[in-house]
């Protein structure tokens, strides 16, 4: 258990949280600020996401317009294909390592194993 009293039971009338709430606002960056750090973020974002594809969103407020490549998206989409192009060869290749030999289709069928009980071949 705390010492503390309750919520409820607290002064909120300190002199101390007044202070620290004004030196908090004053702290606060005015929006001017906050619109060009937000448009410098972008500029940066975009130089290093510089693709050929890209689509442009429109954000609505103060923000301006991001640019979103698809640069990552085309080397995943290209590794899975590559990764799915192998898997397809190895499939292909173990099922045309086990075809049947056509020698002994030809054995098997009814009228040479008739053949072979009455001792003709």
């Amino acid at each position: 258990m705390t010492d503390r009293p309750p919520l409820e039971h607290r002064d909120r009338s300190d002199p101390a949280d007044d202070q620290l709430r004004s030196r908090l606002r004053e702290l606060r960056p005015g929006a001017s600020a906050i619109d060009a750090l937000g448009a410098r973020v972008l500029v940066q974002w975009s130089e290093q996401h510089h693709h050929a594809g890209r689509t442009t969103l429109h954000l609505g407020g103060t923000m301006g317009t991001a640019e979103f490549g698809l640069g990552r998206s085309h080397r995943r989409l290209r590794a899975s294909l590559a990764s799915g192009l192998v898997v397809c060869a190895i499939v292909a290749a173990v099922m045309w390592a086990q075809r049947p030999d056509p020698t002994l289709d030809e054995l098997i069928q009814a009228d040479v194993l008739s053949q072979m009980a009455i001792g003709e071949m």
